[in-house]
């Protein structure tokens, strides 16, 4: 089972794309975080990426959520209520990953 959440920015141009994918098994899951440029209302190119996590993770849908900022300039997951991951539409400047490790990443947020 794996888990997945976007948000499109409300010019419709982009999306912040949460991923968790357990393709073969729960060992060699991976769960990455993806600014994707949308076209005609579709998914599009992903812009860049941030890899979250590996293995095996006991996380669903209702664990996690991904939103833009109050001017639509940065776009974020949250992993059970906390910050984890970011993107800066505006410098192109990505933050966060690695969830797991004891580093709880430093995130500028509107």
């Amino acid at each position: 089972m794996g888990a997945f959440d976007s948000a499109i920015r409300t010019t419709g141009d982009l999306a912040g794309v949460f991923e968790h994918d357990e393709v073969k098994d729960r060992l060699s899951a991976t769960a990455y975080f993806y600014l994707v440029q949308i076209e005609n209302g579709q998914a599009g190119l992903v812009i860049n990426s941030i890899h979250i996590r590996s293995g095996a993770w006991a996380i669903d849908e209702t664990d996690i959520a991904v939103k833009w900022d109050r001017d639509e300039q940065c776009v974020g997951l949250f992993i059970f209520g906390e910050l984890w991951a970011a993107f800066d539409t505006a410098t192109g400047k990505k933050y966060g990953g690695g969830y797991g490790k004891d580093i709880q990443p430093n995130i500028p947020w509107d």
